[in-house]
């Protein structure tokens, strides 16, 4: 059989073209699907809380500033009133001068601290503020510093830059067990300037040569801007721990009755607590560092079997190592920082009761009785008996 060349090309120009037309449709189809989604501003956050976040030139991403939204969970959800303050904080604005004969408390962790899903008098900070309130004549204020999908680094950015100001007396920061993975997906984005760091937003980052046009097309793509966010969201948590983790997130790796050699990345996630003590210490407060457990540190993983496929999680449940909570106590007593172990409290009574059945964070029973916790440990052993 003859081989005709111009059919050949033809065959092949027109193959190309369809291809091109193709990409046409599907680019105009995300761009007017991407017109009405939510902008991913954080991969490690979840989907229904991207709309509460902006990007941050120091800290990666924020709370949107001055925002008063009705927040839904699902569809069918009524939803509940998130405010964030001028500083973005969640709750009521605050005066920066800490007002006279006033305890102030301020709060920083992630989506535990926050609590996008409860209301605003649920969450840790408001029911923390409810017990100490009980047990003492003294003005308590505390403030909710928490933001979805930060870890110690962020935490101890956003004080350094933005909270400082607030001079708080106390400062309560949560150490979450994701906080390992979250400190991998923004360690390589922090930039160092002397005795300052930033981890500026890669939105936010200016491009130190002119643009190529064709990578100016394909940053402005739709589809690659999708293409993009899934590699993000999955490539660092591949990349930067063991391949070795089986099915389970690796995340969640370090929690498991044997874990991989997680050393470095552990270090790395909790070196910045000493920067923030040090910040803490400069504005006249002082530092308790907290943490509480995920559900599979404490029942089994068919309680949420839904979250437990999500991350991977089998094999037998609760977890019986407690290598997470003696590794943090061991780095605060190294570092001379007062640190509270709440997860004894979550092994009694109902515990499934005490977590989220759809992402791994406390429910509002579980905030309640961490905020418990933390004021029982304040009014057993006040930070005015600290040593310096």
């Amino acid at each position: 059989m003859a081989i005709r060349p111009l059919t050949t090309v033809r065959h092949a120009i027109t193959a190309l073209v369809l291809l091109f037309v193709a990409l046409a449709g599907v680019e105009v189809w995300m761009r007017t699907r991407a017109a009405s989604a939510m902008q991913i501003v954080a991969c490690q956050v979840n989907t229904l809380d991207q709309s509460l976040l902006v990007p941050s030139a120091v800290c990666h991403h924020e709370l949107r500033r001055l925002l008063k939204t009705t927040h839904r969970l699902t569809k069918d959800n009524p939803g509940i009133i998130f405010r964030v303050n001028s500083l973005g904080c969640r709750g009521e604005d605050v005066d920066a001068d800490r007002p006279e004969g006033t305890y102030r408390i301020l709060m920083l962790g992630d989506d535990s601290v926050c609590g996008t899903f409860v209301a605003e008098e649920e969450t840790v900070t408001a029911r923390l503020k409810q017990f100490l309130s009980k047990s003492t004549t003294a003005k308590i204020e505390v403030i909710n510093g928490g933001v979805p999908g930060y870890c110690p680094l962020l935490s101890s950015l956003k004080f350094e830059h933005d909270l400082a100001k607030l001079r708080p007396d106390l400062v309560i920061l949560h150490v979450d067990m994701t906080d390992i993975a979250d400190d991998c997906s923004y360690r390589s984005l922090v930039l160092q300037d002397g005795s300052h760091a930033v981890c500026s937003h890669a939105t936010l980052r200016l491009p130190l040569t002119a643009e190529n046009v064709f990578l100016h097309f394909v940053k402005e793509s739709a589809a690659a801007s999708w293409v993009f966010a899934k590699a993000r969201q999955h490539g660092p948590a591949l990349m930067s721990l063991s391949n070795a983790l089986g099915t389970v997130d690796p995340g969640m790796s370090w929690i498991t009755d044997h874990p991989p050699d997680l050393r470095l990345q552990i270090r790395h996630c909790l070196e910045p607590i000493r920067q923030l003590q040090d910040t803490v210490s400069k504005a006249g407060g002082r530092l308790l560092v907290t943490t509480s457990p995920v559900i599979w540190q404490v029942v089994s993983a068919d309680k949420a079997p839904d979250l437990s496929r999500h991350y991977g999680i089998s094999g037998t449940t609760p977890f019986a190592s407690q290598f997470p909570f003696e590794v943090i106590g061991s780095f605060c007593s190294a570092s001379e920082i007062h640190f509270l172990d709440a997860s004894p409290a979550f092994r009694n009574g109902e515990a499934a009761r005490l977590f989220s059945k759809d992402a791994p964070v406390l429910s509002r029973v579980g905030m309640a009785l961490y905020a418990r916790e933390i004021a029982r440990c304040l009014l057993e052993d006040p930070p005015s008996r600290w040593s310096d």
